[in-house]
């Protein structure tokens, strides 16, 4: 089986950009459910994902189908901080994992040095 690294970057308050988050997220799902290795990493503006009113009904469905299979890695700590996306508090209270911090912008070897074959969306 395969090792699988989603990153998501896509605004969710973008209609198209929230339409191909929830089919990123649908693809890590049904990999998942295939018995592969999947994980969902939220960076950028992506970072907003777990927290989104998004104008695409369909992408809040995506996302707790991904949260409830298990695929949820985590998001961005440096993107959700305060000097930027300013969210860190909103992602810790639903229990996000916060990878980096306002400091430390996390980079993908996270994933590649664990044989990850990353999928950026």
């Amino acid at each position: 089986m395969g090792k699988y690294a989603f990153i998501i970057l896509c605004n969710p308050e973008d209609l198209s950009e929230a339409i191909e988050a929830a089919h990123a997220l649908h693809y890590a799902v049904q990999l998942k459910r295939l018995g592969h290795d999947v994980v969902v990493y939220f960076d950028g503006l992506g970072s907003k994902i777990p927290i989104a009113d998004s104008p695409y009904k369909g992408l809040r469905p995506a996302y707790e189908t991904a949260q409830n299979e298990g695929v949820i890695y985590g998001a961005c700590g440096y993107c959700a901080s305060p000097p930027h996306l300013n969210i860190k508090d909103k992602l810790s209270a639903i229990r996000i994992r916060l990878i980096g911090d306002e400091d430390h912008h996390a980079d993908l070897s996270m994933f590649i040095n664990n044989g990850y074959l990353i999928l950026v969306f």
